[in-house]
């Protein structure tokens, strides 16, 4: 379970960046004046969601891994100064557009009911990538146990204002009809008559996409760091630059994959792809929290393991088959009233029968189980919204790491930790965030 969670999170990073190196290209065309395809070759021969060919996503991308594998102190500094820059464009966005709001381009509010408006969570679910990358820098933080959650939730929280504010002002702008969808808001603005307005959106755009690309790419290498430190992966992915301080290989890699997704694949398809991975991981983190604040090794007795299990699966299988009856039956409901009663026993059942058996030491989840049990109800529900072609997408690259993982990082790791059990407490350091000896000598700032 955790090799399929490290391998979709990276997925999840590598078609994230190729996503965001796509919509690089549609911006870069709005300000040169030209429609977003004309700056991509058309390989006919290929398939419709295969054959706009992208150089300029891949030199982009070239940029973003030169920048990362130069110094992670230099990116943070790079990013905290273009953060600046790209407040104030939100800020004219926001302005500037609700100046020429038209409140008749919300008199269909829901033009496709609650379907529609679910479908579209689970596709913009892709929006949230990243915010997981905090926990990566936690050797790079003075005080972990108090700035990561700090700098998770509080970032969440101003994005996700962020986010509503620019929804509401672009469908006041435009009818969702007319909408563009490479380059929204720089189409909007030109629509509205301030021409001027969209390259002032565009340069935020793209710095913007900027910053999501190198902390995107700073995130992605430290997981392959982790999990290539466990011999998982080869180990030399591990390597970490003495001059620098980066893992360079990691970088290179991640990026280099970035770089070929993004030259080929239309942005609906990484989108779609992307949210199913996201909302995958996200799920399983809500479960995996919820096991690991009820079970410990030694402290839950065997009838509460019992529960637990049993009362997991509830939430799992009512989640499961909410979604499904969601997907198949459009214009049912008795099956949400078998569904809901079932999640909500499991729920109850954790929080009255089963004790925690681990307490959080600096900061933890709040509300538990119920937060985390809605989490996963509410993330395998948004997976029922999505295409079947994703799915099957997913599903392949699922099947190939677990392949991986028993042909070659089962076995590979195993040896490594005999290994180190045999020479005392190396494997013990390295589980802690040290190196195993001859890898590299651990991430610094």
């Amino acid at each position: 379970m955790a090799f399929i969670a490290a391998g979709n999170i990276l997925l999840e990073y590598v078609i994230g960046g190729a996503a965001v190196a796509r919509s690089w290209t549609s911006y870069f065309a709005t300000l040169c004046n030209h429609q977003p395809n004309d700056f991509r070759l058309v390989a006919h021969g290929l398939s419709t969601d295969y054959r706009y060919l992208d150089p300029i996503a891949v030199v982009v991308i070239a940029v973003i891994c030169i920048l990362a594998v130069l110094s992670t102190k230099g990116s943070s500094r790079f990013n905290y100064v273009a953060s600046i820059f790209h407040i104030a464009v939100i800020l004219f966005i926001i302005v500037a557009g609700l100046m020429k709001a038209d409140t008749k381009n919300y008199s269909s509010f829901s033009p496709y009911g609650a379907r529609g408006i679910f479908q579209a969570s689970a596709v913009l679910f892709f929006a949230y990538v990243g915010f997981d990358a905090v926990s990566t820098m936690a050797e790079e933080t003075k005080n972990p146990g108090r700035d990561i959650p700090i700098g998770l939730v509080g970032s969440m929280a101003i994005t996700t204002l962020a986010y509503c504010l620019l929804a509401v002002t672009l469908c006041l702008m435009q009818s969702y009809k007319d909408i563009n969808e490479d380059a929204p808001f720089s189409v909007a603005f030109e629509a509205v008559g301030m021409r001027w307005a969209k390259y002032i959106v565009a340069a935020g755009a793209l710095k913007g996409m900027t910053t999501v690309l190198l902390v995107g790419a700073v995130g992605q290498a430290r997981y392959l760091t982790h999990i290539a430190r466990t011999h998982m992966l080869p180990p030399w992915l591990a390597h970490v630059n003495e001059k620098t301080g980066t893992p360079v290989n990691a970088t290179v890699v991640m990026l280099a994959a970035t770089a070929i997704i993004a030259f080929f694949t239309k942005l609906e398809i990484l989108s779609n792809l992307l949210s199913i991975s996201t909302l995958f991981i996200f799920m399983l983190v809500a479960f995996a929290l919820i096991v690991r604040r009820y079970y410990a090794s030694g402290v839950t007795t065997p009838a509460n393991r019992i529960k637990l299990s049993v009362f997991l699966l509830l939430i799992l299988v009512s989640s499961i088959a909410t979604a499904a009856y969601w997907a198949t039956s459009p214009d049912g409901w008795i099956g949400y009233a078998i569904t809901g009663p079932i999640w909500l026993v499991g729920t109850v059942g954790l929080w009255l029968f089963v004790p925690q058996a681990r307490e959080p030491k600096i900061w933890g989840v709040p509300l538990v189980p119920w937060l985390p049990s809605l989490s996963i109800a509410i993330n395998i529900f948004l997976l029922g919204s999505i295409d079947k072609a994703s799915f099957t997408r997913f599903g392949v690259w699922t099947l190939v790491i677990l392949v991986y993982y028993f042909l070659l990082g089962l076995h590979a790791s195993y040896d490594t930790a005999k290994e180190a059990s045999n020479n005392g407490s190396q494997w013990k350091n390295a589980e802690e965030g040290a190196v195993p000896s001859g890898t590299s000598s651990g991430l610094s700032g």
